[in-house]
Order: structure tokens, then C-alpha cells, then sequence
């Protein structure tokens, strides 16, 4: 059998690597290519890492004589050419997927570059699959904030009945053969938007999988009178998502509430780096505050940083879901709804302020939270059906799950070549 993985930054090149992982385990002979879609990814930018042994083969916008002249997808491939651009990227998806592939498997569908593979493969019979790469997922239309997007929101049903692009469906409604939930909740919510449910299959999520074991092995609270703190970034202000000056505001909730917490005794705080942060978070936490700090690249496993904190501090990011797995007790430092570029993106954060978790709008209520933390662990109050909603079935077994139920489309009469 041969399949081909797409990935498109974040951790979907670990997710799929695992998974082709699983698929071997049941069918070693299996061959795989692995499709790199993120230098199509004009807002987060970044690069994919992929850690598993198919062939790669990376496609940009210039491969497929499309030029980033602005940082929107749909206004670039219009100034290069329109509709003669995107027939370019089905010409470029067709070749990527030459020759026999017997499932085409995503983590993403929502770019024009995926919507042509997603052409490509069904043209020569191939089934595709929906792999959710994690929680926080928002199925159904994004509910633009910010003019820029409201604008663009506008414009898209002319551009649809101009035929000039194709229209790019809601998260998951590009007519998979399989997709493949976190949880019931997520399957239910396909289901509504109108997704067959019987081509639902639920998994859980599969990095996830190394919070089975890890849970029952991290190490117990470092010991010591120093508060040891992990504050995980989440470049939202560089990509779009929410207003430079929330992002702003929130920086001095946690560099003023640190400074005023470290009168309870000493506090060390840990900056985690994203992926694709410029590093800008780190300068701006070290000029204002007066507490130690030291950065953590990411080069280690979130989970270790994790496991080294007393407390977790972040905003929306699902390592503040790691945490709560792993039993770390966290702070949340919530953006305000308004600030969010879209609403669906709000929905996260709010979300995370309705699951019990203690919530700091202000440094004043951060360092009490802080100094209430010192001696109470913050679990108990938390919502455990809320998260195992976002979460699935965290047991080992996700990935095998996933792989199992794309083997059982493969072998379906239907299915596969």
C-alpha cells in the first residue's frame, strides 16, 4: 500500500509521522510520501518538522508560478493569474500524486493548495482522510472580527459565483471518506454541520498518546522554596490573531503580577518559546519584570518543561490541556473576546475561562492566583468532562486507533487502488 500525508506546520508532521508509524505496524510493506504544504501558510509561517521515514516532497507557491506579492492566499493566486493560477496547482497536486496511492491523509484542508490535492486525489479515485491534529478545532464559518477579515468574508461569496477560485469549505466539510475525531463531542458536531456520521471514526488525539505513560511518571513538584513557573508563548500579535495591543496588555499582566508575587517569596519563570515566535516575548518579560527568567527554546519535549513547573501560566494554547493531564496546576491569562481577529478563535479562549480554571485579568489577580497556588494545587474545581470533550480518550492508544480505522477505509471495495 502507499499513502500520502500532508502536513502543514504545527505539530502535523509528528502527528503524521506517528501515524504512518501505526500503519506500518499492521502493514510493513507500506510506503509513504509526505506532502510540506507550510510555505503556503502566509500567517504563521514557520516550517514542518517530520520526523518519519517517507519520501518528502515540499511545494510553494512558487513551484507553482504563484507569487507572494500580499500575505493573502487568495489575493496572490488572483494577481497571478486566477483561475489559470489555481488550474497551476492542480497541475502541481496531480504530479505530487502520481501514480497508485491508496488513501491521501490530512491534518488540514482550508488552503487552496489543499483543496487541489484534495481534487487531484479524488480525480484518479483515491479516498481522503481528515486527521484531527489536536483539540481546540472550529468547525464551521470563522465569524470574522477584524475589518480586514470581515472584508475578505464579504468579498468571498462574489468571488464563489465568479468562478475566479473555488470556494474553500469549513474545517473538515471537503466531503472526506474519513475523518477521524478526537471525541464523541467533535463527532457530533461534524454530524450537525453534515458530515455523515457513519464516516466519523473517533481516535482521540494522537500526540496525546505520550500523556498516558507520562502521567503516571512525572516527577513530583520540585521541591524548594523558589516558586518555579513555565509561561508558555502563543505569537498571536506576529500572526494575526488578536489585536498588538491585547498581546501588549497581557505581557504586563504577567511581568507587573510577577513582580508584586515575588514579595511572597522567590519565583523563577521559564519562557517557552513557540515554534514560531520571534523571541520577542522573552526580551520584552526579562525588561519588565524583576524576577529571574530563562528561556526554553523548545528543544526539549513540552512535556518535561511541563513536568519541571509548579505552575503552567499561558492563555488558549493546548499545552495549558498537557498540564492539566500531567496534573500541573495552571493560571490562565485570558485576551479579551474583542480583541480576537475571529470569533472562533475567541471561542477557544473563552472556552478555557468556563472549565474552573483560575483566571488572572489583572497582575493583582495574578499574583494572588499565584499565591493561592503556592499551597493549593487548582484541580479541584476543574470541569473533567469539559476537557476530555477537547481531549478524547487519552490511553496510548489514539494513534492505533486512527491507524486502524484509515486500514479499514483502505480495504473497503471502494476504496483505495
Amino acid at each position: 500500500m502507499r499513502f500520502a500525508l500532508v502536513g502543514t506546520g504545527g505539530s502535523s508532521g509528528h502527528t503524521l509521522a506517528a501515524v504512518e508509524q501505526a500503519i506500518r505496524a499492521e502493514a510493513p510493506d507500506s510506503q509513504f510520501l509526505f506532502i510540506d504544504t507550510q510555505p503556503f501558510n502566509l500567517r504563521t509561517r514557520g516550517k514542518t518538522v517530520y520526523p518519519g521515514q517517507g519520501e518528502v516532497r515540499t511545494v510553494s507557491p512558487e513551484d507553482c508560478g504563484i507569487r507572494n506579492r500580499t500575505g493573502s492566499q487568495t489575493m496572490n493566486l488572483l494577481l497571478s493569474g486566477g483561475p489559470l493560477a489555481y488550474r497551476r496547482l492542480l497541475r502541481r497536486a496531480r504530479s505530487l500524486l502520481a501514480g497508485p496511492i491508496d488513501a491521501l491523509i490530512m491534518c488540514h484542508d482550508r488552503m487552496y493548495i489543499e483543496t487541489a490535492l484534495l481534487r487531484a486525489a479524488r480525480a484518479q479515485g483515491t479516498p481522503t482522510v481528515l486527521l484531527q491534529e489536536g483539540p481546540f478545532c472550529a468547525i464551521g464559518n470563522a465569524r470574522p472580527q477584524a475589518n480586514r477579515l470581515r472584508l475578505k468574508a464579504m468579498l468571498a461569496p462574489l468571488l464563489d459565483r465568479s468562478g475566479l477560485l473555488p470556494a474553500i469549505p469549513d474545517y473538515g466539510l471537503a466531503g472526506h471518506d474519513l475523518v477521524v475525531a478526537a471525541s464523541a463531542a467533535y463527532r457530533d458536531r461534524w454530524a450537525a454541520a453534515g458530515v455523515n456520521p457513519a464516516q466519523v471514526a473517533l481516535a482521540g488525539v494522537p500526540r496525546f498518546d505520550a500523556l498516558h505513560t507520562l502521567r503516571n511518571a512525572v516527577p513530583p513538584l520540585p521541591a524548594g522554596d523558589r516558586l518555579e513557573l513555565l509561561y508558555l508563548v502563543q505569537p498571536f500579535a506576529a500572526h494575526g490573531k488578536v489585536t498588538v495591543e491585547a498581546a501588549a496588555e497581557a505581557l504586563h499582566v504577567i511581568a507587573e503580577g510577577l513582580s508584586t508575587a515575588a514579595g511572597d517569596g522567590a519565583i523563577r519563570l521559564t519562557i517557552r518559546l513557540h515554534p514560531r515566535s520571534s523571541g520577542d516575548d522573552i526580551h520584552r518579560l526579562r525588561e519588565t519584570t524583576s524576577i529571574e527568567v530563562v528561556e526554553d527554546e523548545g528543544r526539549r519535549p513540552i512535556e518535561q518543561a511541563i513536568g519541571a513547573a509548579h505552575v503552567v501560566i499561558g492563555h488558549y494554547s493546548t499545552g495549558l490541556l498537557e498540564s492539566l493531564v500531567l496534573g500541573r496546576p495552571v493560571l490562565v491569562v485570558p485576551i479579551p473576546r474583542a480583541a480576537f481577529a475571529e470569533q472562533s478563535e475567541a471561542d477557544k479562549q473563552d472556552w478555557l475561562t468556563r472549565t474552573g480554571l483560575p483566571i488572572a485579568r489583572t497582575p493583582q489577580e495574578l499574583a494572588s492566583g499565584l499565591r493561592h497556588l503556592r499551597s493549593h494545587d487548582g484541580l479541584a474545581d476543574i470541569d473533567c468532562v469539559m476537557v476530555a470533550q477537547e481531549t478524547g480518550v487519552i490511553d496510548g492508544q489514539a494513534t492505533a486507533r486512527a491507524a486502524r480505522a484509515i486500514l479499514h477505509l483502505v480495504d473497503q471495495p471502494s476504496g483505495g487502488n
